[in-house]
């Protein structure tokens, strides 16, 4: 995490926190950095210094006053005010993770080298949630070389099980 990007999650947290409204300014995040995604020229003309703040906060007041909560627009309003625009996407999964941990809730990476099935990804989860002792959530990805097994990334821990990683650690033994 950049020391910018959280600073600003870390103040719209508690911003969102004392208003009630963590899950409004996270939906409200989502709509922002989606319409940043979709109008990158958008984005260049928030960050433009060539352009007055003034014109720029009116720029963003017009595409998102009433229709995002005005803590996350007050925020908004900073990092465009300050030339911290760029930091948006990464402030956006910084304050996910904060609003994730205040709920007492983990996000899973979980990389197979085939897509799991459902039934897969429940047993999974259950196993999960049983060894971590709070919800979790499960972030799928395919990755091919792995060759088969799973590799789960939760919490700063890496669960590898993949057959890669077998095939690394019995190289390494043959190699030592």
């Amino acid at each position: 995490m950049t020391t910018t990007s959280r600073e600003y999650a870390e103040a719209l947290f508690e911003l969102a926190a004392q208003e009630n409204q963590l899950e409004e300014t996270s939906a409200g995040l989502e709509t922002v950095v989606s319409a940043m995604m979709q109008t990158p020229e958008y984005r260049a003309l928030l960050a433009s210094p060539a352009i007055s703040k003034e014109e720029r906060l009116n720029a963003l007041d017009a595409a998102f006053r009433g229709k995002i909560p005005d803590v996350l627009l007050g925020v908004l309003r900073m990092m465009v005010a300050r030339g911290h625009v760029a930091a948006l996407n990464r402030m956006a999964e910084d304050y996910n993770e904060l609003s994730r941990q205040y709920r007492g809730e983990s996000v899973a990476i979980v990389t197979s080298a085939v897509p799991l099935k459902e039934a897969e990804m429940v047993v999974l989860r259950d196993k999960l949630v049983k060894k971590l002792g709070r919800r979790v959530t499960l972030s799928c990805h395919v990755d091919p070389s792995l060759i088969g097994g799973v590799r789960v990334e939760v919490d700063g821990r890496v669960i590898d099980g993949s057959i890669r990683n077998k095939l690394d650690e019995i190289k390494e033994v043959m190699n030592a």
